[in-house]
């Protein structure tokens, strides 16, 4: 993917004659440049900088937001927070606030909003909750029960979003003459595929042993299914390359496959990468990419369960899927969604990798870093702002299929619930779904439940 085909597909980029704010700061802080830039070009879409001088500040045209303690004729007031403007991590975790029906942090007295916006977004899309000590889970992730929004029962609300609309409305009242850019709703689908096949192309070894495995379980329907495939009289049950494909380029869904390349171990299972079967559906994915555009189909890499740790084997994975790839690979999710917020990014970013699709739950459904929105890795080691993106996601089949065990109609609902909650901010609703799903024998309705959520809010 280029990087302007990934700035279509993730509704990045601001128009230079979009309105312009100035923020007034006495202090100077990356922190601060770092949370103006996503709420203002990412979410708001206008233009903005920053000033220590009070002169300019004062004798500018341009809009104005003053994020300082003291009062200044006809700007916008917020007070700031300590938070922005220091450079160490602390364990201190922000009080919440519950009014209007919401969730909100650092509240202010003496200013034109209740909140310190800056502040609270920061905390979330920065993701100091995860450099902070937290319990992890036994694939030493940062899951659900450590997030403070899912604390509190927040967590199916993009709030961060909600908070900024909140800041578009408090500034549109401030300044009637100022004009927003229109922003619009955008599903995206992305597709794990941990197993090329379920029963193609697995060698003459695990072959053998599956066929023996179905006889001593007594799975003669498995049985029966592995042998059509493999005589050729039926399709692979995970091959659904083409018709996935197909369906969300008739419903103008851009579709992301991310797909493991690595085998042998207890978490990573899939073909063997050396068979030319993986570059057989790479040549067929081929029909549905549109490089420079935010359209049709792309292909990532889902790197394998240590990679997360171990920066070799990344290097390694990413050299040999771009190699059967036939182009760079440069976006991808972590399998099992194993990530070190600390170390996974810069191993990332060193195998030039733009964006990370990781950001979301394995056992919830819900709004990890409290945004639909895309935002960069801010690295808190050297206090800065990194040129790595990370997409969030909402909801994964695994939240229903394994951890929650619901009904396909209660599914359908809860996704078209989500959906809806991104709809009214405006932002992007991002789902992962495995190649498995898809099939009715292992999750009866479920590949249907994918349909009839993209069918719905496409249209």
């Amino acid at each position: 993917m280029t990087k302007e085909g990934l700035h279509n597909l993730l509704n990045l980029g601001v128009e230079k004659n979009a309105a312009h704010f100035l923020i007034f700061s006495e202090t100077k802080s990356e922190r601060l440049n770092y949370v103006c830039e996503f709420i203002f070009n990412t979410v708001l879409k206008v233009n903005y900088s920053i000033t220590q001088s009070l002169s300019e500040f004062e004798t500018s045209n341009h809009f104005k937001i003053n994020y300082y303690r003291k009062h200044i004729d006809k700007a916008f007031q917020l007070q700031p927070h300590s938070l922005i403007f220091e450079t160490i991590i602390t364990e201190q975790k922000p009080q919440p606030i519950f009014k209007n029906e919401n969730i909100y942090f650092f509240e202010t007295t003496s200013s034109n909003f209740h909140f310190d916006v800056f502040a609270a977004t920061f905390f979330f899309i920065s993701r100091l909750e995860e450099w902070q000590t937290f319990e992890a889970d036994t694939h030493q992730r940062f899951e659900a029960k450590n997030s403070i929004l899912f604390q509190n029962k927040f967590h199916l609300k993009p709030v961060v979003d909600i908070w900024i609309e909140e800041l578009k409305t408090a500034l549109q009242h401030f300044y009637p003459t100022i004009s927003f850019p229109e922003k619009k709703f955008k599903a995206i689908s992305t597709i794990d595929v941990d197993n090329l096949y379920a029963f193609k192309h697995k060698g003459f070894v695990r072959t053998s042993g599956a066929i023996a495995k179905d006889i001593l379980k007594f799975d003669f329907k498995n049985l029966s299914a592995r042998l059509n495939v493999l005589r050729g009289k039926q399709k692979d049950p995970f091959d659904i390359y083409e018709s996935i494909s197909e369906f969300c380029l008739q419903n103008n869904i851009p579709l992301l496959y991310f797909f493991l390349f690595k085998t042998g171990t207890a978490h990573d299972r899939t073909v063997d990468p050396s068979y030319p079967a993986f570059k057989n559906v790479f040549t067929t994915l081929k029909k549905y990419v549109s490089p420079s555009t935010g359209s049709g189909v792309f292909v990532g890499l889902h790197p394998s369960y240590n990679s997360s740790v171990d920066e070799a084997m990344l290097k390694q994975e990413v050299s040999d899927f771009s190699k059967a790839l036939g182009e760079p690979v440069n976006i991808s999710r972590q399998h099992y969604l194993r990530f070190n917020i600390k170390t996974t990014p810069k191993h990332l970013l060193q195998n030039d990798i733009m964006a990370d699709f990781t950001m979301g739950f394995a056992s919830q459904l819900g709004f990890r870093a409290g945004t639909s929105q895309p935002f960069y890795y801010y690295d808190f080691a050297n206090e800065q702002k990194t040129d790595l993106i990370f997409v969030p996601f909402c909801a994964m089949d695994g939240a229903y299929l394994v951890y929650d065990k619901i009904t396909p109609e209660d599914t359908l609902n809860s996704l078209l619930q989500l959906a809806n909650e991104v709809k009214k901010v405006k932002g992007l609703f991002i789902t992962v779904y495995h190649e498995r799903t898809f099939y009715d024998e292992l999750y009866k309705g479920f590949g249907e439940v994918y349909k009839k959520t993209y069918s719905k809010i496409a249209n």
